[in-house]
C-alpha cells in the first residue's frame, strides 16, 4: 500500500514540483530525525523546556537554517562544559559544534563528520550542508548532551522514583512479525507514525581456506503519519487490509490516537479563531482612531485657515454654543460686553450707547 510519509512509490513529478515537500520527505526517512524529536522530549527537564519547537519547526530549519535551529543548538551546546563565552555570537555556534563533535564523533557517529573546523569558513559551508548532513550533527551533539553528569543523573533519579524505563527508551509501537516495525512518538513536539522495516544482508569474507559469513543490517524508514488527516487515512488503510498485523495497528490507531489528535485538533482551531478575533478587533481598533484622528485634523486646519468647521464651540471643552463674558476695563461698572469670536467690533473703541466713555473719568 502506498505510504501517507512519503513512500517509494509517490510519482518523482509531484517531488520536482514541489522542492521544500521533497527535501521534508527526505528528512522524514531518516531514523535520526525520530531520535532528535525524541530526545528533546525526554531530556526537556535538563536542556530546558522554553526551548518550544516543534518536529515541523525543526524540519523547517534543517532544511533553511533560521534563528530557531541556531537557539536550539546553542542550547545544547551550553550544556557541554568547558562552554565557549562566544556562542551567543552570530554563526559562533557553528565553529563550536565542529570544535566539540570532531572529538566526540567516533564514539556517538559513524563515517566521516560532513564538517570540521576551517578557520571560520565552516559558519559559510553550514548553510551549503544538505539538510540531511546538518541532522547527522544535531543527531551526535544529542548524543553528546545525553552523556552528560546532569542528563545521566535525571534519568537515574527518575528510575529510582519509579518511572518506566520506557519513558526514556522507546519500544515499538507494533511488530509483524516480518521484521518490520512501527514507532508511534507522541509529545508536545507532535504525534507521529513510523515504519520500519530491517533487512539482514549475508556477505562472506575470506579467512584463510574458510568463508565466515558477515550479516550487516540495513533499515528502511519512514513517517507514515504527522497529523490527524494523516492518522485518520492510515488507520482506514490498514483496517480495510488483507494483512492482519495492519489491520490489528488500524484499530489501534483509531481507539488510542484518533481521539487525542482531535482534541488537539479542536484546540488549535480555538485558538487560531481567539487570535483572528483579537486581530479583527484590532484592526477596527485602529481604524476608529485614524477616522478620528484624520477628522480632528480637518477641524483643526479649519480653524487655523479662519474656517467654522461646527456649531460647537471646542475651546476650553465647551459643548453648547454659549458666549463668554468678562467686566470691561473699568470692573466697579456693572456692565459688560460680549467677548466672542463673532464680535463685529472692538468693545474699546466703540463705547455701549448710554454709558459715559472710559476717558471721561
Amino acid at each position: 500500500m502506498g505510504t501517507v510519509g512519503g513512500g517509494s512509490g509517490e510519482p518523482n513529478t509531484l517531488l520536482q514540483q514541489n522542492p521544500l515537500q521533497a527535501e521534508v520527505l527526505k528528512l522524514r526517512r531518516r531514523w535520526e530525525l525520530a531520535s532528535v524529536v525524541n530526545f528533546l522530549d525526554v531530556f526537556g527537564p535538563v536542556i530546558g523546556n522554553d526551548l518550544r519547537l516543534s518536529a515541523e519547526e525543526i524540519e523547517m530549519g534543517l532544511i533553511n537554517p533560521d534563528a530557531s535551529l541556531a537557539r536550539l543548538h546553542v542550547v545544547l551546546l551550553k550544556g557541554l562544559p568547558p562552554v565557549s563565552k562566544k556562542l551567543d555570537e552570530s554563526g559562533a555556534w557553528v565553529t563550536e559544534l565542529c570544535k566539540k563533535l570532531t572529538v566526540w564523533w567516533p564514539w556517538v557517529a559513524e563515517g566521516k563528520i560532513p564538517l570540521a573546523p576551517s578557520k571560520g569558513e565552516e559558519i559559510s559551508k553550514y548553510k551549503e550542508l544538505d539538510p540531511s548532513d546538518r541532522l547527522l550533527l544535531l543527531k551526535a551533539l544529542c548524543e553528546v548532551r545525553a552523556d552528560q553528569h546532569d542528563a545521566v543523573s535525571h534519568i537515574k533519579d527518575a528510575l529510582k522514583e519509579g518511572t518506566q524505563i520506557s519513558s526514556f527508551r522507546k519500544e515499538a509501537f507494533w511488530r509483524d512479525g516480518k521484521e518490520t516495525f512501527y514507532w508511534y512518538d507522541a509529545s508536545a513536539k507532535g504525534h507521529r507514525l513510523y515504519k520500519e522495516i530491517i533487512t539482514l544482508n549475508s556477505n562472506t569474507e575470506v579467512n584463510g581456506t574458510e568463508f565466515r559469513p558477515l550479516p550487516t543490517i540495513s533499515s528502511q524508514w519512514e513517517t507514515l503519519a504527522s497529523n490527524l488527516e494523516e492518522f485518520s487515512k492510515v488507520a482506514e488503510e490498514f483496517s480495510s487490509s488483507n494483512t492482519a498485523a495492519e489491520v490489528a495497528i488500524g484499530k489501534k490507531i483509531q481507539r488510542d490516537s484518533i481521539p487525542t489528535l482531535e482534541k488537539i485538533h479542536m484546540n488549535k482551531l480555538r485558538s487560531l479563531k481567539r487570535k483572528q478575533s483579537k486581530q479583527a478587533l484590532l484592526s477596527r481598533t485602529i481604524d476608529v482612531k485614524c477616522a478620528v484622528s484624520d477628522q480632528v485634523g480637518v477641524r483643526r486646519s479649519k480653524r487655523l485657515a479662519g474656517m467654522r468647521s461646527h456649531t460647537v464651540i471646542e475651546s476650553r471643552g465647551l459643548t453648547t454654543n454659549i458666549l463668554r463674558q468678562r467686566p470691561i476695563r473699568n470692573s466697579a461698572l456693572p456692565a459688560i460686553v460680549l467677548d466672542s469670536d463673532d464680535e463685529e467690533h472692538d468693545v474699546e473703541s466703540s463705547p455701549r450707547p448710554g454709558l459715559p466713555s472710559i476717558d471721561s473719568f
